[in-house]
């Protein structure tokens, strides 16, 4: 081998073989490259080492005396702490099936360094009866930010469970089977990523869930802009966190034992009136819906809908058929 080739076989050797506990001798190195057929003097290994040296490699070298010199490589891209925190969110993440996380996981864990990849476990547990099942979905991102890239329409299969547990297209053997949409964008929401895209059969901006959808194809035809003022933070505010249905300011009377659970839903730009010891109002825009009067009667008795009337008059309409439906009335 050429000498460039040498002096990148080294590096790898040492990237894999060393880090700030861990270090290969001279002698170690010169094995490893006699396996491959090739032998290296210990001026040239000094030469080789001093050119990794000078290129910006954080090499450290050391001599025991009757022993021989030791090679440590510690120009670590990422921190242990970093490390640790990419593997705790992989391994957290719903929308990454159970053994695409474990691959992703043992991935990351060669980047600590020998003495540390076995260290690098999940701090966080999650069931894996949540972890999403379609092992595809990582090709769909992909596919999906290349057609965004290039301008251009996706088309695919949407899917859904059937009584045998097992997900298949849905609206199968149907005009609707295939879905064309211009994809705007990907956002990852209460650990799901969805795709935010104008849908063609429905002409309006749709939201999808990836893992729900079969890896999209790229077609030639261009995406259908969006709109003049179409904002992707604004419209998944809207809905994710408003909760779609049509949008209007309500008035909500709350305890301040839920100030933080309101926080979190509206985030910390919410004008908070009318501040008590124990209360607090705030005006918010929602999207008036069942999903919205299902989060206000998780706080049944600290949180009440005050205005406008309308809202609370539908509120009271959405309870009283909850009811009937738990009486079977």
């Amino acid at each position: 081998m050429d000498t460039k080739e040498r002096v990148l076989v080294l590096f790898q050797y040492l990237k894999n073989n060393t880090d700030e506990d861990t270090a290969v001798s001279a002698a170690n190195i010169r094995q490893m490259f006699k396996e491959k057929g090739e032998s290296v003097t210990l001026p040239t290994l000094r030469d080789d080492i001093a050119s990794l040296q000078k290129a910006g490699c954080d090499i450290d070298i050391t001599e025991e005396k009757g022993i021989g010199m030791f090679y440590k490589y510690l120009s670590r891209e990422w921190s242990m702490p970093e490390l640790q925190v990419l593997v705790d969110a992989v391994s957290a993440a719903q929308f990454i099936p159970q053994a695409r996380s474990k691959e992703l996981i043992r991935k990351l864990s060669t980047m600590a360094g020998p003495s540390h990849t076995k260290d690098l476990v999940p701090q966080i547990m999650v069931s894996e009866h949540v972890k999403a099942k379609n092992k595809n979905m990582i090709y769909s991102v992909q596919a999906i930010r290349k057609a965004i890239d290039r301008d251009r329409k996706i088309t695919f299969r949407y899917l859904q469970y059937n009584t045998d547990k097992k997900q298949v297209p849905k609206h199968i053997g149907t005009q609707d089977e295939q879905y064309v949409v211009s994809p705007y964008a990907t956002v990852w929401n209460d650990d799901r990523y969805y795709l935010v895209g104008y849908s063609d059969k429905r002409k309006a901006v749709t939201v999808f869930r990836i893992d729900r959808m079969e890896v999209p194809k790229l077609i030639t035809r261009k995406r259908v802009p969006p709109p003049d003022d179409f904002d992707v933070r604004d419209y998944t505010d809207k809905v994710f966190r408003m909760y779609g249905g049509p949008e209007e300011k309500v008035t909500l009377r709350c305890k301040m034992e839920i100030l933080d659970q309101v926080i979190d839903r509206f985030g910390d730009q919410i004008e908070l009136k009318s501040i008590t010891k124990n209360h607090f109002v705030i005006d918010v825009p929602v999207g008036l819906s069942t999903t919205f009067y299902a989060w206000v009667f998780q706080f049944v008795g600290q949180m009440n809908i005050i205005a406008p009337e309308h809202v609370r008059e539908a509120y009271a309409g959405y309870l009283e058929e909850a009811l009937d439906d738990v009486l079977g009335e």
